[in-house]
């Protein structure tokens, strides 16, 4: 009997589209916690450690098996903790103490230019013309959003080296997540990976602030979003369940639905979701300029992925290495 797929690619976008919103809450949320007290190494090692809960306790009730998937790639889902989680999520949240969220995620997303970079440089795969001139494009736009504010290099510069340090994270992510590791018969289910890659964030964030080398410090006044007071105890548990364990299993799924590179497209949702609760939440905007260089480095990353296309993949067999993930912002 033959099985019918026809609802997949519906519901893999579905799938995509609720991980790119789920991730598009992370920033503003965060930048409430950091802005009513909390250090950026607090709200991450709380995100980290309260997402991982909430996935490992799934995972031992309901599917015990998948901890042996944690057994067939240690350094896998090593590197994917420290790299592709704890660095990510530290340099995005420090760089929003300096930046708006949304500049902070344009930054954060140049990431994939570095993707494109590691492909070319290390595993000797010349970009495609397109997949080059979306480059070009991409840090054109990058390059508007980071002047185009009210004033000339509006930006601060501190914020945005945390920025870039969460790029090189995100970049970091994409490879280890679709790269020869998926091909290799190592690859570890979506919800075992993403349980131990928060695990190992947790516990890398944990110990830099047990020993002194990042400073904790929270607060439990309350977190101020849209004009409201929130308790700070909710926003903590939106930002571990929603978004972190809810959006790193769906964007994890999707990929295994629909493949990299069309999941990456949608991806893409993700920085006009931010921008939304942003501007809701924290009344954030952007200049003109900087709306129209937001537009021109999304046309670049797409220029990127679509340059990297050898039709659409199915499912992890088929992952690109050029392709990417839904970001874990």
């Amino acid at each position: 009997m033959r099985q019918d797929t026809g609802a997949r690619p519906a519901y893999g976008v579905l799938v995509a589209v609720t991980s790119a919103v789920c991730f598009g809450t992370s920033g503003p949320l965060a930048k409430g916690l950091i802005d009513s007290g909390w250090s950026s190494a607090a709200v991450t090692a709380v995100r980290l450690g309260l997402g991982a809960l909430l996935l490992v306790i799934p995972l031992v009730l309901m599917r015990r098996h998948l901890i042996q998937n944690l057994r067939r790639a240690p350094l896998l889902v090593l590197a994917y903790g420290i790299l592709g989680v704890a660095v990510v999520q530290l340099s995005f949240f420090n760089a929003l103490r300096y930046l708006d969220v949304p500049i902070a995620l344009l930054c954060e997303y140049s990431g994939i230019i570095l993707v494109v970079g590691y492909d070319w440089l290390v595993r000797k795969r010349r970009p495609s013309l397109v997949t080059g001139l979306g480059c070009v494009v991409a840090l054109g736009g990058l390059v508007l959003v980071i002047l185009g504010g009210e004033g000339i290099g509006d930006v601060d510069p501190v914020g945005l080296l945390w920025a870039m340090g969460a790029a090189v994270g995100l970049a970091a992510y994409f490879i280890l997540a679709t790269d020869d590791f998926a091909r290799s018969g190592e690859s570890v289910d979506p919800l075992a990976l993403a349980a131990g890659g928060l695990l190992v964030g947790t516990v890398v964030i944990a110990v830099a602030g047990a020993i002194g080398v990042l400073p904790m410090s929270a607060a439990t006044d309350p977190v101020v979003l849209a004009d409201a007071e929130i308790p700070w105890w909710l926003v903590a548990l939106l930002v571990a369940g929603i978004s972190t364990s809810l959006a790193y299993v769906t964007g994890v799924q999707a990929v295994r639905l629909l493949g990299a590179t069309p999941a990456s497209f949608i991806a893409l949702v993700e920085v006009v979701s931010s921008a939304l609760f942003s501007w809701w939440l924290l009344g954030q905007t952007m200049a003109f300029a900087q709306l129209i260089g937001a537009a021109v480095l999304l046309a670049g990353l797409v220029a990127v992925n679509a340059g990297g296309r050898r039709g659409i993949s199915t499912g992890p067999k088929d992952l690109e290495p050029g392709s990417a993930l839904q970001t874990p912002g």
